[in-house]
Parts: structure tokens; C-alpha cells; sequence
């Protein structure tokens, strides 16, 4: 099966001269948004770097990458090798890169990053991450679900605006993977006219929806027919929320949530594996958690986001990460704060894990999702402990003591 590296192996030679922008080129352009260019890549109007020559500082930082093991799961080395073979593909190395920028504001519940990319003479794609590692990242994700504008909207809108007008005569692309897909998304939609009728193309790669009423608005409708989703056919995260249906579906190497990592999806020379439809066990899940989302009005949903996210950071990491390096750890930290919820909240929050538990053991089977599993079976055995604080939570503390 073939991916993102073979592509850029086996057509990384051909210039966009000779073979047009393709939908696998977007999904490159995405996943680049996710490497740290921080001092590498100039900010907003201050210049441009080369993709070959950004590649060479970054990995003068970092060391020579080696690539990864097909059977290890690790984001960051895919993406570190996605980037090597880039600045070493003459069809990438000499796209300009510019207008980098990086916000993360805990506070506000905003983590934002873009960066734009040349890919030809007077043609910009601007790239808009998605979710990372931080936790006030993935909160914002759970805002989508409550709020009509969460804040990176704002800072994405911002950004296109600033862009487009840094660069008046060029044709733009808009796109990102995951929540990336959403902003540009969310972007293209609120543009102002002058600049939206720059916009050729919006890719959301596996990226949520809105909430109903942006769907259904005149300045969607304006947009509609330039945005193409791509989603992997057990797509969990592209499903969220309202889309626009047709999605292109696409193959992935993967089983159940790791297809959303993009170097899983399979291509074939300049095109994905396109298949004809979603998996059942994709439909069955957005449908449960669609249900779930459903059955609270917007301010039960705000206040099991802010409920759940406080549960997790009473652990006292930030990152997911950090929470996953010592699950037992931060599970019974989380335990204690949960214990001062009211008991509408406290059972949403139990509610939602078993949700989680029913759509994540459903879709995700081998041995490659062991920590995924690990993690859920932690979450299964305290489960009873956070039932339990419901109605006697001194009992539950003493209960809640980490695994031998």
C-alpha cells in the first residue's frame, strides 16, 4: 500500500508545471502547518524562506531525520520525514514559505497556527493547522460543539485578511487537516467579498463541521462549491458536527481514529484510493455521538466542556501527552476534581466516556492501538469510582488509589 512518501518519491521530481496541483499536494501543504517553523519561517510581512532551504535549518536544529518504522505510531517522526523528503522533492523545494504564525492563549482556550506556502508564481496556500498536544487545543475542538465562533475563528479569519492583502494579485487555497479544515473552512465563508472572489479552492482534510445555522447561511451557500472534504473512511472527526455532503472518501492503512492521521491515506500515483463510501461502523459512530451532542442545548454543552476540561488539568499537565505518560496518575487527580462537580455535570462526564468507550473499542482493533486500549481500560476500572462519587465521594477518594 502506498503513501505520502511514495508520492513524493515517485513524483516528487515532476514540477506543478508539468503535473497540475492535485488533492494529495493539499494534503502536503496541510501537514506542513505542523512543524515547528518558529524562527525559521518569517512572520507576516517580513520576508520569505525557500521550502529546501526552511527543511535545511530545521533539521540543522534537529538532526538528519531517519524514516519511520511502518509498524511504530509516531506523528511527529511522519511528519519530520514528510518534511525532509519535501525539501529534497524539486517539485516542493523551491515553494516559498512566509507569513508564519503561532499563537497559544490557555487563557482564552485558543491555540492557532497557519503558515503560507508559494506554490507557484502568484498562487498562495495558506495552510491552517489543526489540533496538537496541548490541551487548551483540544477544548477549543470541544467548542465547536457550543459556540457559533470559537477563538482561533477570529485569528483565521484575521490571517487570511492579513495574507490576502500582503499579497493583493495572488490567486489563494485555503486549507488544513482536522480542525485546520475547519478554520479554513470558517475563513473563506466570512472573507470579505474582495477577497473571496480570490479564493479558487478550500480543502478541509478530515476536518469537523458547524454548528446548523452557519451550514445554512447565504455566506456558506457563496462558498460551497469551492470546498472539497476529504475524509477517510472511517472518519470520526469529519463527521462531527454538519457538513456538506459529497465527501471524497478515501483508503487508509489504518483501523478506526488512527485513520485520521493523513500519511495513512493511500494514494495512487497523483490521486487517494477513493472508495465508494464510509464504513458502517463511521456512520454508527457519528450517529452516537451526534445523539449525544443533541440531547444538550448549548449551555449544557458549555458547561460540560469547561467541566470535563478542568477535570483533566487538575491532573497538572497541559499536554495530552503528559497526561498519557502516567494515566492511573492523572485519572485519580482527575477523580478529586470531579468529585466537586454538581451531579448533572458529574454524570455527563460519565456519560461521555462511556460513549468514548463504545466508539473507540468498536473501530480500533490490533496490536499498533495497545497504549489506545490501555488508556481506555484505565478509564473502564475507574469508571465505577467516578459513579460511585455521585452519591459518596469521601468513599470514591479512598477508593480512587493508583494501580500497583
Amino acid at each position: 500500500m502506498s503513501n505520502v512518501f511514495d508520492y513524493l518519491r515517485w513524483r516528487g521530481d515532476l514540477l506543478l508545471s508539468e503535473r497540475a496541483f492535485n488533492e494529495v499536494d493539499n494534503l502536503l501543504m496541510s501537514l506542513l502547518s505542523y512543524i515547528d517553523l518558529g524562527g525559521i519561517v518569517p512572520v507576516p510581512g517580513q520576508g520569505e524562506i525557500t521550502l529546501a532551504e526552511a527543511a535545511a535549518a530545521y533539521f540543522a536544529r534537529r538532526g538528519e531525520p531517519r524514516e519511520p518504522l511502518a509498524d511504530v505510531v509516531d506523528t511527529a517522526a511522519e511528519w519530520d520525514w514528510m518534511f525532509f523528503l519535501m525539501g529534497a522533492a524539486p517539485r516542493f523545494a523551491g515553494m516559498k514559505l512566509s507569513c508564519y504564525q503561532d499563537v497559544l492563549d490557555t487563557k482564552a482556550d485558543k491555540q492557532f497556527c497557519a503558515v503560507s506556502i508559494e506554490t507557484e508564481p502568484g498562487r498562495l496556500y495558506l495552510a491552517y493547522r489543526g489540533t496538537t498536544d496541548d490541551l487548551a487545543g483540544w477544548k477549543e475542538d470541544f467548542l465547536l460543539a457550543c459556540l457559533p465562533e470559537i477563538p482561533s475563528h477570529e485569528e483565521a479569519l484575521r490571517y487570511l485578511t492579513e495574507v490576502a492583502d500582503l499579497y493583493p494579485e495572488h490567486r489563494l487555497t485555503l486549507g488544513g487537516h482536522s480542525k485546520g479544515g475547519n478554520l479554513a473552512v470558517y475563513a473563506a465563508v466570512r472573507a470579505e467579498d474582495r477577497i473571496k472572489a480570490r479564493i479558487e479552492t478550500v480543502w478541509t482534510n478530515d476536518g469537523p463541521g458547524f454548528q446548523q445555522d452557519f451550514v445554512q447561511s447565504p455566506l456558506y451557500a457563496s462558498m460551497a462549491d469551492r470546498i472539497r472534504e476529504i475524509v477517510p473512511k472511517s472518519s470520526m472527526v469529519g463527521l462531527l458536527l454538519n457538513q456538506k455532503q459529497p465527501w471524497l472518501v478515501v483508503d487508509s492503512s489504518q483501523s478506526g481514529v488512527l485513520q485520521h492521521d493523513g500519511i495513512t491515506w493511500q494514494v495512487a500515483r497523483d490521486r487517494f484510493e477513493a472508495l465508494p463510501a464510509l464504513t458502517k461502523e463511521s456512520m454508527r459512530s457519528a450517529k452516537l455521538i451526534k445523539d449525544w451532542i443533541d440531547s444538550m442545548d448549548l449551555p449544557a454543552r458549555r458547561a460540560f466542556v469547561d467541566a470535563l476540561f478542568d477535570t483533566l488539568s487538575a491532573s497538572g499537565e497541559e499536554t495530552v501527552s503528559g497526561i498519557m505518560r502516567d494515566v492511573p496518575k492523572a485519572l485519580n487527580a482527575s477523580l478529586a476534581e470531579a468529585r466537586n462537580l454538581d451531579k448533572d455535570i458529574r454524570d455527563r462526564v460519565v456519560d461521555f466516556i462511556r460513549l468514548m468507550i463504545s466508539v473507540w473499542t468498536s473501530m480500533d482493533s490490533g496490536t499498533r492501538l495497545a497504549q489506545t486500549q490501555y488508556v481506555l481500560r484505565q478509564i473502564s476500572m475507574r469508571l465505577p469510582l467516578l459513579q460511585a462519587a455521585r452519591s459518596s465521594p469521601e468513599k470514591a477518594a479512598e477508593d480512587a488509589a493508583p494501580e500497583a
